[in-house]
């Protein structure tokens, strides 16, 4: 992302957006001088900017260091409380809904069983109540918006969940006008995996520079940041891979869906296999939540049948991830999504060894788990609503 500035005088709501953008970015606090430095604004820009942001109480004066010769320099810090967003990651099986506050801290947040097979009415007010519940405590004043976060595929255009295949009952449903009518507030939605994007950008402590992200939830899927922009692609639905062909071994009774990256990675298949294979037996099986997390916990003690289960699926995702890296030709990798806590300690290390030698054109890669882990999409999906307002680029989405 470009960070600097214009001094033209018609540009200065822009400019003041870059000035905010780079002092929540570096919570330890930013001098005036380096500001100038970072924007490349004039000193009386950055003067008039921060005198501000300080008058509608976005930003605070804090310490003062000395740091060579000269004065010592006061620090710049962004106030967390002056706003907030809300957050909803709508999962097939868990609702997640979060308060973020300006400097990307967690409020509070609240998890709820997703309704099967839902009355949208229902679904609303569900959505509605615990929102209101995220928000004990805060000055209703402050809150910018909620965003939504909601497996694909979505219309923007329309704010609706378009026939997204792991929620039953969704299909259809103007669940961004109907949030609008229910709470007053702007929102936004937004697909999952771009959702974890956009808070994995966002937060002062994601990752800087174009990367690639990887998904692991209920379903798979991939984002991306490119020339800093999140990529979004021509319908806002960029990001389907579960489809890639990354194996001829028989990973699904299927023969149309055997070998391919959701039939390899994700938690039911592996459970399946587990079951097929004896590691797990047959009657666990039947509660897919719970024997994942048996297999994982297995695993994590050392068991060798588990282990080569997770480690197979590690390399199936190595062989899916790595034609996406050569085409972007992206050297960051990071992966997250409700599921990828569990399987980091045996998947990581396989991702790190296996993909640099199937770059094409980079020695390196940087492979890591996103720091915002299971909670990526609700983050994102208040960081969704904080970036429309706040950070100097186009946002790319429709606002109801």
């Amino acid at each position: 992302m470009d960070t600097r500035g214009s001094n033209l005088p018609r540009l200065a709501d822009y400019n003041q957006t870059v000035v905010l953008e780079a002092i929540r970015r570096r919570p330890e606090g930013v001098s005036r001088v380096e500001l100038g430095e970072i924007t490349r604004l004039t000193p009386q820009t950055i003067s008039n900017i921060t005198r501000r942001l300080m008058s509608t109480g976005v930003v605070d004066e804090g310490e003062r260091v000395t740091a060579g010769r000269g004065k010592p320099r006061t620090l710049l810090q962004v106030r967390p409380d002056r706003w907030h967003a809300v957050g909803v990651h709508i999962d097939p099986r868990l609702l997640t809904v979060l308060c973020l506050d300006l400097a990307g801290g967690v409020h509070r947040r609240i998890t709820h069983p997703t309704p099967g097979a839902p009355d949208p009415v229902h679904a609303v007010q569900l959505i509605r109540d615990l929102a209101d519940e995220v928000l004990t405590d805060v000055d209703p004043t402050t809150v910018l918006g909620l965003g939504v976060a909601a497996p694909g595929p979505i219309d923007v255009v329309a704010g609706r969940l378009h026939r997204p295949p792991q929620l039953n009952g969704w299909e259809d449903v103007a669940l961004r006008a109907d949030l609008h009518r229910a709470t007053g507030w702007p929102v936004l939605l937004d697909k999952d995996v771009t959702a974890a994007v956009t808070g994995e950008q966002w937060s002062s402590e994601g990752t800087r520079g174009d990367f690639l992200y990887l998904y692991l939830g209920t379903g798979i899927a991939a984002g991306a940041v490119l020339g800093g922009v999140v990529h979004r692609g021509s319908t806002n639905n960029a990001g389907e891979v579960g489809d890639t062909l990354v194996t001829r071994r028989a990973t699904d009774p299927d023969p149309t869906r055997s070998g391919r990256l959701h039939t390899t990675t994700l938690p039911g298949s592996l459970v399946r296999r587990a079951a097929e294979s004896g590691v797990l037996a047959a009657t666990d099986a039947t509660d897919s939540s719970g024997a994942f997390a048996e297999l994982c916990r297995m695993a994590d003690t050392g068991h060798r049948g588990a282990v080569r289960l997770l480690r197979t699926a590690g390399r199936d995702l190595a062989a899916g991830v790595a034609p996406l890296l050569n085409f972007l030709d992206l050297g960051t990798l990071v992966v997250g999504g409700p599921v990828w806590p569990r399987l980091a300690a045996h998947q990581l290390p396989v991702l790190q060894e296996r993909l640099p030698p199937m770059l094409a054109a980079r020695d390196e890669l940087v492979v890591r788990t996103s720091r915002l882990a299971e909670l990526g999409a609700a983050q994102g999906a208040a960081a969704l609503v904080l970036d429309h307002f706040l950070s100097p680029r186009p946002a790319g989405l429709v606002m109801e």
